[in-house]
């Protein structure tokens, strides 16, 4: 019997919401916790022991139920992604904006919790070398939990987050949590202990040194450390087939590109109509300039583990029970340049959101030699 369909992925808006939503959260964790403790005559140990245990787990709650969505919740990691060709640079400012935005509504929120203005401070600047340093290595440490993460242990990502952000409040002076949003939404209060608004930029310019230091380490580390084989039965074999030439080729060569290749690979199933002569020429064009390997034909006697049924306007090949999941897509000529790049941004949030879904990412790292495909299956 097979699975329910995923849901198609969020459209920006609502991927925007979702940051702006956990950022806010995250905030009035912070805050609040901190207001309690306060309250309580709590003593500067105790004080971060709140704020320790609300913000991990708060942190941890919320990634668990906003992990499928795509939230990054800090604008270091979405700068981190858009490094590794995850996140389009366009997509950049707008990711920014929308979790400053949640940051600055959670810190209104929160202080009207606590019957706290929201005020400028007006403090002079403090910031100082070893302020920046700590910004730097505390983003710098974030990074390296989730990007080991995402290449060792998927599952596990929320909970290391949570745990790593949470440990943060003890072994720095800071209660930015390694997250630029929270760095500028703190520089617009009055309340004691938060930074000056001129101190912000160099705090942000710290914590994204920090996540490009930890790109470039992990970069280095994946191009010079060679991997061991992958044991044939753990490598899982994904079956992308469309009743039209292009589609399946096109989302079986973006899958094993972004695919962990000891995990899983795509082949492409030739339309049932004919036999397979390839996509057509601007599919196959818009490849060549991606640099993308084609992927192997399926092999019908090797058997998959994953079926995905691409339809185009409603049109699709008939596959037996097995289908685990199926894509709609608008109608689409592929007679040009433009029609294939639609194809290919149409299919590329949902490939995310499956490899996602099943733990099948690779550590993606700033842009290289395209990765080495899959053979072909016999």
């Amino acid at each position: 019997m097979g699975v329910p369909p995923s849901p198609p992925p969020l459209d920006l808006r609502r991927r925007l919401a979702t940051e702006a939503l956990g950022c806010g959260l995250v905030v009035v964790a912070l805050e609040g916790s901190h207001h309690v403790a306060e309250h309580l005559g709590a003593s500067a140990t105790e004080g971060r022991l709140f704020m320790s245990l609300s913000c991990g787990a708060v942190l941890a709650c919320l990634l668990w139920v906003l992990r499928p969505f795509g939230a990054h919740l800090n604008p270091a990691l979405t700068f981190a992604d858009a490094l590794g060709d995850r996140t389009p640079w366009r997509e950049v400012p707008l990711y920014a904006l929308a979790q400053l935005g949640g940051s600055l509504l959670g810190r209104l929120i929160a202080h009207g919790m606590s019957h706290e203005p929201l005020l400028l401070t007006s403090r002079p600047p403090a910031a100082d070398g070893a302020r920046f340093l700590t910004e730097m290595v505390a983003t710098f440490g974030l990074l390296v939990v989730v990007r080991g993460c995402v290449r060792t242990r998927p599952s596990a990502t929320p909970l290391a987050i949570a745990g790593y952000v949470a440990a943060t409040v003890w072994f720095t002076d800071s209660r930015s949590l390694a997250n630029p949003a929270l760095v500028l939404a703190r520089a617009a209060s009055a309340h004691v202990g938060v930074m000056n608004p001129l101190e912000a930029e160099s705090f942000v310019a710290a914590q994204l040194l920090g996540a490009a230091l930890a790109v470039f380490l992990f970069r280095w580390l994946l191009g010079g450390t060679p991997r061991p084989a992958p044991a044939a039965a753990a490598l899982e074999t994904v079956v992308f087939e469309c009743a039209e030439a292009g589609p399946a080729h096109l989302a079986a060569a973006l899958f094993n590109t972004l695919a962990h290749p000891e995990r899983a690979r795509a082949v492409a199933a030739p339309p049932p109509s004919a036999s397979d002569a390839g996509p057509p020429l601007a599919v196959a064009t818009l490849m060549r300039d991606l640099n993308l390997r084609p992927a192997p034909l399926r092999d019908r006697g090797v058997p998959a583990s994953h079926y995905v049924l691409i339809e185009v306007a409603g049109q699709a090949p008939g596959m037996d029970a097995r289908v685990r999941e199926r894509w709609s897509l608008p109608a689409l000529s592929l007679l040009d340049e433009a029609s294939a790049r639609a194809l290919q941004a149409a299919l590329k949030p949902r490939l995310h959101q499956l490899l996602a879904r099943r733990g099948w990412e690779r550590l993606h790292v700033v842009s290289g030699p395209a990765p080495e495909g899959p053979r072909a299956l016999t």
